[in-house]
């Protein structure tokens, strides 16, 4: 006889003893839920990126992660020469809502 299958170890106990007691029109409606709020997080468009005024973006494209941003920065300090225009990087970070916010995660530098 098979068994159900177990539940990642991530999940919340209440999530995760819920689940299996819902019948099956509402686990599928559950999975739509689930895809819809994952490609809200992830789905990223290019006009609702922007940065600080002294950083420039080199290039937005969308990935199954979230929207890929490369970027230009100024560090900050005085005396260096992003300050006169000459700005550090390029650097990719994956970009992601986070509620009603957007979520920046640094990747490192972009190889030239």
């Amino acid at each position: 006889m098979a068994s159900p299958p177990k539940p990642p170890t991530e999940l919340p106990k209440y999530i995760a003893e819920g689940t299996p007691k819902q019948n099956d029109a509402t686990l599928h409606a559950l999975r739509d839920w689930i895809d819809e709020l994952l490609a809200y997080r992830q789905g990223v468009a290019a006009e609702e990126i922007t940065v600080e005024g002294n950083e420039s973006i080199e290039t937005v494209e969308e990935s199954s992660d979230g929207t890929v941003v490369i970027k230009k920065v100024s560090c900050g300090k005085e005396n260096c020469k992003c300050q006169r225009g000459q700005l550090h990087g390029p650097y990719k970070y994956i970009v992601r809502r986070k509620g009603e916010k957007l979520n920046w995660d640094y990747r490192g530098p972009v190889d030239k």
